[in-house]
């Protein structure tokens, strides 16, 4: 990245749509649309997508006046991951959709991947599962074929969660348990604990404190690698609540842990009103 695309990340986006704005009065249509798509960007990692969308959509119109379809075909892209968040499912669809076919005259098979797996998502979005099933399938074997094994563990990890919508509670832990070995693989801890979150949640569903417990634990561990404390933190709650639901030996096993990985996370922050509740009931419990 060079230092003046790594400027602009830095800046306000509501200075850069300003930015934006006066060169394309200016004429400099293609530098203005370059600007409006780095502010949307920032907009959507602080999930402003409102302002996110309405950024792209200003960018994708110049990047089309210049018929650049690199321009075009990213920002599309952009503004239907947008739309996804904004839950504006029909717009999503035909926005990915068409990303997806200008990817693929470009013959760009990343962002080919990453448009097919956001018309999934759309199209999930719409309540059509048999079709969204087959665009993530579409999606995983686009990023296989890329060598991206971030991506298709992604992809795997929505199949499972679309499954699990349905209370198709086997194929979701089977789609699960495939995402898990690929995160491991690629050692993303974040990753791996969101896995053995989700396979947790299904063994309490069906009533496996014991397994429930022991996914927790080791969920909570990898949260805390990924320096995600908060998460890390409930996890283990969760884990810590199941104690006298489990046999001893297991119980034993896993208090050493559960006391490891407390000494380990950072204390919490609290407001006053928090601390002071804190203090009347640690003086009732006495």
């Amino acid at each position: 990245m060079s230092e003046e695309e790594t400027s602009i990340d830095d800046m306000n986006p509501a200075d850069l749509i300003e930015q934006g704005a006066a060169a394309a009065e200016a004429g400099e249509k293609e530098v203005a649309a370059k600007i409006y798509n780095a502010a949307g960007n920032i907009y959507m990692s602080v999930a402003e997508f409102d302002e996110a969308l309405r950024a792209f959509e200003k960018s994708l119109d110049l990047y089309k006046e210049q018929k650049d379809e690199t321009g075009i075909s990213d920002t599309m892209y952009n503004l239907g991951v947008a739309q996804i968040n904004l839950e504006k499912w029909d717009e999503a669809v035909a926005t990915c959709d068409a990303a997806m076919n200008l990817f693929k005259k470009m013959k760009n098979p990343d962002g080919e991947a990453d448009a097919t797996y956001g018309l999934a998502l759309a199209t999930l979005g719409q309540g059509d599962f048999e079709d969204a099933l087959v665009l993530f399938k579409k999606a995983q074997k686009s990023y296989q074929k890329a060598e991206n094994q971030q991506g298709v563990a992604s992809t795997i990890m929505d199949m499972g969660s679309a499954h699990a919508d349905k209370e198709d509670w086997l194929k979701a832990e089977k789609t699960f348990k495939k995402a898990l070995i690929v995160y491991r693989e690629l050692e993303d801890k974040a990753g791996t604990a969101d896995a053995l979150s989700l396979l947790g949640d299904i063994a309490e569903m069906k009533n496996n404190q014991k397994k429930s417990a022991e996914l927790f634990v080791e969920a909570s561990q990898c949260y805390l690698e990924a320096e995600i404390f908060d998460i890390s933190r409930e996890v283990l709650d969760r884990a810590e609540q199941k104690m006298w639901d489990i046999p001893k030996a297991t119980r034993r096993r896993l208090r050493r842990v559960i006391d490891d990985v407390r000494d380990a996370l950072p204390e919490e922050v609290e407001t006053d009103d928090e601390v002071d509740e804190d203090l009347v009931e640690f003086t009732d419990i006495e």
